[in-house]
């Protein structure tokens, strides 16, 4: 499938978001200590994880509002507005003083934040995905999924290469600022090329035919509860191994094996560029044999190698047990992920999928994504508990597989029955 300007444009745009929100996952353990100090460091790296985590409990509100504005005012409005509000937070926490300087208003701003990046982003993934998949014909739905999820992480490498650039040795110990900052001035160059495309053609269909409903989610609580519970469990399947294999372990490298920020960051970048290609490969497999049977796969295939692997980190500590985790959890990890739009995007109807998807995408990614780095932080780090980041993994796949046995009636491909075969056959 090739890049065309609408695809690319989603693509790009998707990419900075997630660049601006991610960014802070990866320097938790430097802004603990400046924004949440304490004799313990583990209590501050368990305070900035949790500050970490309220981006995601916006994210549903954010869901709500733009999901509203999408279904009412049009697809591509909406999530261009939510990409040029999300560069003020960015600006912010790049300009924001420290503890040191300013007193409790350090972390509280830095909270607000958090906020306000988790609001946007609540209306930025939804809306790029019901934008791109409403653009693409049934042929290539699961391959531009793949590519609309590989630009998360396109993303989230850019801000890791620059973590690691500006947290080298050499570097002055404020430049990790410079990504933020950087991060706000790059954005508005996304809003500016999404500013030029046009309208999603289903979204103008349902204009012309004046179905577009007054209140989108009211009509969602009545008749697709069901999808939106879909929805949360798909979610959290994809959130929880994420910020396991790229926080949580990224946290304990830094903080139990001693790595340098800066290599832990370009060890992650290369794991993200690995990841981009697993994603672009499952989605073309998707398309070939069914969504249904390759995220099954993915998810069964975690929920089977998770105990091992961090028993192994448990009794074993070091680079090699926890590179081993990354990759192995990785693989089966992008099988799942990689449909994920194209899924989610056949659940609701055309006058309520963007308030749908914004909704319960985003509730999954609060419940799960809110608490489960600073859960997976304290359990390990205060209690010794090395098989909690498993059992996190395990229940998260069997929401995902419940979520995708469920919705597979609703699946606009009639894959469902692809699915059931795959059930059998493991």
């Amino acid at each position: 499938m090739k890049l065309n300007k609408t695809t690319l444009a989603i693509v790009i745009g998707n990419a900075l978001e997630y660049y601006d929100f991610m960014l802070y996952g990866f320097f938790a353990t430097i802004l603990a200590p400046l924004f949440f100090p304490h004799e313990n460091p583990t209590l501050s790296l368990i305070a900035s994880m949790a500050s970490y985590g309220v981006g995601f409990l916006a994210r549903p509100l954010g869901g709500l509002f733009f999901g509203h504005l999408g279904d009412r005012w049009g697809r591509k409005n909406t999530f261009s507005l939510s990409l040029l509000l999300v560069t003020i937070p960015t600006l912010c926490i790049g300009l924001l003083p420290s503890y040191q300087q300013i007193g409790i208003w350090a972390p509280i701003l830095l909270v607000m934040c958090r906020l306000l990046l988790g609001f946007c982003l609540g209306g930025e993934t939804s809306g790029a995905m019901t934008y791109m998949i409403e653009h693409t014909s049934p042929h290539h739905k699961d391959k531009s999924s793949a590519w609309l999820v590989a630009s998360c992480y396109a993303g989230t490498l850019l801000g890791t290469l620059l973590g690691s650039l500006f947290t080298l040795p050499f570097m002055p110990s404020w430049g990790w600022r410079l990504t933020f900052i950087a991060g706000s001035f790059i954005t508005i160059i996304g809003y500016y090329i999404r500013r030029r495309l046009h309208e999603s053609p289903e979204f103008l269909s349902i204009k012309k035919e004046g179905s577009i409903l007054d209140l989108p989610l009211k009509s969602l609580l009545k008749n697709e509860k069901l999808n939106l519970f879909y929805s949360a469990g798909l979610s959290s399947a994809v959130i929880v191994p994420f910020i396991t294999i790229f926080i949580y372990l990224n946290s304990l490298m830094t903080k139990n094996l001693h790595f340098p920020a800066s290599q832990v960051l370009l060890f992650n970048a290369l794991l993200m560029l690995l990841w981009m290609g697993l994603l672009l490969l499952a989605g073309a497999l998707a398309q070939r044999f069914g969504r249904h049977l390759i995220m099954t796969t993915g998810a069964i295939g975690m929920g089977l190698v998770a105990m091992p692997l961090f028993l192994m980190i448990g009794s074993t500590p070091s680079f090699a047990t926890v590179l081993t985790t990354q990759l192995v959890l990785s693989i089966f990890a992008c099988a799942y992920s990689a449909p994920t739009s194209a899924f989610l995007v056949s659940l609701f109807p055309i006058n309520q999928r963007y308030s749908g998807i914004a909704f319960g995408y985003s509730l999954g990614h609060a419940i799960f994504g809110g608490v489960t780095p600073m859960c997976l932080t304290l359990c390990v780090q205060s209690f010794d508990l090395d098989c909690v980041p498993a059992l996190f993994i395990i229940f998260s796949c069997i929401l995902g597989i419940l979520a995708l046995r469920g919705g597979a009636n609703a699946d606009e491909k009639g894959t469902g029955r692809l699915w059931k075969r795959a059930l059998i056959k493991t």
